[in-house]
């Protein structure tokens, strides 16, 4: 089995202090939505971010790169075949539990709706066997549930290795869920690798790392 992590994630709801931002209040009307039962998409919402949280605003609100994560790791042979566990951490110490049965929307829009219906039921479908779960936990404890033999983080300043030095069994692969900068979590106490000479997408990074274990079993 195979752990993979998007932490970090750069995915939320609207934080109180957009809500009267005109891009904000302007979209919750024309969709119907309070303000804060929306997910931050940068798309919209950048001169809120911009004005705000100054700084932030080339990376905070991008949900887009979690579907991207999500769509590539549990269509991959590997959750196919049973092997892969997939995480998403989030900046406010949020943790998805996915399960490797969902199968997301391909479209955005949709895709948004259903992280919308996540963060405001904690789960999603509405029956006894939910195929998402959000609850409240911080990265070092779902390390503890998840109880890998190594934890290895993705991380351009790491040193430099290929995918076949460090993929096995039960090893658990932090990737983070940002477009720039650096781990919000203290991630320094794992082993940090990169496995190329410059900063690659977070979906591009877990299709590495997936295909290298998908041929170590034989599965391609």
């Amino acid at each position: 089995m195979l752990h993979i992590v998007l932490a970090d994630s750069e995915l939320e709801t609207v934080p109180k202090e957009l809500w009267s931002h005109p891009s904000v209040s302007k979209q919750a009307r024309r969709r119907g939505k309070r303000p804060g039962n929306m997910v931050l998409d940068s798309n919209f919402h950048h001169a809120a971010i911009s004005r705000y949280f100054p700084g932030e605003e080339n990376r905070r609100g991008r949900p887009d790169i979690v579907q991207y994560f999500l769509l590539n790791t549990l269509e991959s042979p590997l959750n196919i075949y049973g092997k892969l566990s997939v995480y998403v951490h989030t900046r406010k110490n949020q943790v998805i539990f996915v399960d490797p049965a969902t199968r997301l929307p391909k479209s955005y829009n949709r895709f948004i709706g259903l992280i919308e219906d996540l963060f405001h039921n904690g789960f999603v479908p509405n029956s006894s066997k939910p195929l998402l779960k959000i609850v409240d936990m911080d990265l070092f404890t779902l390390l503890k549930i998840i109880s890998p033999s190594s934890v290895y983080v993705m991380n351009e300043n790491g040193k430099r290795k290929r995918p076949g030095e460090f993929v096995e069994n039960n090893i658990a692969v932090i990737i983070g869920g940002f477009p720039s900068g650096d781990f919000l979590t203290n991630v320094s106490i794992f082993e940090n690798v990169s496995i190329f000479e410059r900063s690659l997408p977070s979906w591009i990074v877990a299709f590495e790392v997936l295909s290298e274990y998908e041929r170590k079993l034989g599965i391609l």
